[in-house]
């Protein structure tokens, strides 16, 4: 069984509890981050606990830890939890409260480990079909705990048969999926809306992996209208790293295979995660 970090101290799954008047139980207030181990090292572990505490401070909210003392208790949770890849989630909590919207007790700073699924092979293979959803999250620079437009979101895109939801607004215009950011390819320049969405750690990676690579790259608002134009697309995230996009809704992306810009963006990642390249 898994071991956790919960205020100070280590506990089992079956003992990782927090109060049901918590405003992150309550009212879903709160942050988080994600990120994931290769070879049993976290990655990129200092970009997610600066952007864990840039979310705690959007929200008001205040973590009990130094970023220092959280990189320590991640690295004591890996080694308490033997040797398979694992998923890190670090969350901190409202707090309680008394009124049920105003926090007045104390936050709680949880880190969990579970083990890592990788996707199929077929996904970055083939490429995966995303559906548009008119929705937009509240602060979206931060990570916070309130997924509900997520949640329905990805019900509706589960029955259209779809990996991944794209938010867009009453303009057309397209932001992120529900977990990753998005990407195409237009021209052979790689482009990614620039506002009103989270700054993705992958999403840096992928624009530092661009110029290493010389490919060409703009940070702009992209529209639905311009899906006939994308030679190639792509989601990124943490668990999903460089996503392949084959269909979004009913229209084909490109020629509805893995673009080579695309390609190279993969393999760079890979060679990076396991340590190949700088």
């Amino acid at each position: 069984m898994d071991n956790h970090f919960l205020n100070d101290q280590w506990v089992t799954s079956d003992d990782l509890k927090i109060s049901i008047f918590d405003l992150s139980v309550v009212r879903g207030f709160g942050c988080f981050d994600f990120l994931r181990t290769y070879n049993n090292k976290p990655f990129r572990l200092k970009d997610h606990i600066d952007r864990f505490f840039t979310s705690a401070k959007l929200l008001g909210l205040t973590v009990p830890k130094t970023k220092k003392e959280i990189e320590k208790i991640i690295i004591a949770g890996l080694n308490k939890n033997g040797v398979y890849e694992k998923n890190i989630k670090i969350i901190l909590t409202g707090g309680r409260t008394e009124d049920g919207i105003t926090p007045d007790g104390k936050q709680e700073l949880i880190v969990i480990f579970t083990q890592v699924v990788e996707y199929p092979k077929e996904y970055y293979e083939k490429g995966v079909k995303l559906t548009t959803i008119k929705a937009e999250r509240t602060i979206p620079e931060a990570k916070s705990l309130d997924y509900t437009a997520a949640v329905l979101a990805m019900m509706t895109a589960k029955k259209l048969g779809a990996e991944e939801a794209l938010y867009i607004d009453e303009k057309d215009r397209i932001y992120e999926a529900t977990r990753c950011n998005f990407f195409a390819v237009i021209d052979k320049k790689i482009i990614t809306p620039k506002k009103g969405i989270l700054m993705g750690i992958t999403r840096k990676i992928v624009i530092e992996l661009a110029r290493k690579l010389k490919i060409s790259f703009s940070e702009r608002d992209i529209y639905l209208k311009e899906i006939s134009s994308f030679e190639e697309a792509f989601i990124t995230a943490s668990n999903k790293q460089i996503m392949p996009v084959r269909l979004i809704d009913k229209d084909k992306v490109g020629n509805g295979k893995v673009g080579e810009i695309t390609k190279r963006l993969i393999v760079a990642f890979s060679q990076l995660t396991q340590g190949k390249q700088g």
